[in-house]
């Protein structure tokens, strides 16, 4: 049962992050250190749709599967879910090796690939119920 807690609580981070760029998508771009640029319109719909209306939407429907589907059956949702912030690591430490000019000395993309890497595994914790369940 605690997976399953885990693996909700992860969810509902994203899910967050994913409301607050609906509502707040200039603390969103600040935070990400983007912006939208003033010569083309349109720019804030990008961030509330895109960081915003997506990543509120999937974790939210995983959410819901985890919470009334079995684990065997739930996976099936998570398991993007929490792969897609393992890439997002991955990619950001890419970045820091292959960008360390533009990144300088990595600064804060540290503590974003601490997160990703600690929110997707939180995500997949439910398949250490479906591990613990068949021993």
């Amino acid at each position: 049962m605690i997976f399953q807690y885990l693996c909700l609580a992860g969810l509902g981070f994203g899910a967050f992050a994913g409301m607050i760029a609906v509502l707040r998508p200039a603390a969103i771009a600040s935070s990400l250190r983007l912006q939208a640029d003033p010569d083309k319109p349109g720019g804030f719909a990008e961030f509330r749709a895109t960081f915003g209306g997506v990543f509120f939407m999937i974790h939210t429907t995983a959410i819901v599967c985890v919470a009334h589907l079995p684990p065997t059956a739930s996976v099936f949702a998570i398991l993007p879910i929490g792969m897609a912030w393992y890439g997002a690591a991955f990619a950001r430490l890419a970045s820091m090796v292959l960008d360390t000019q533009e990144n300088g000395q990595g600064g804060i993309n540290r503590y974003w690939v601490l997160l990703e890497l600690v929110v997707g595994t939180m995500i997949l914790s439910i398949i250490g119920q479906l591990i613990q369940g068949a021993g």
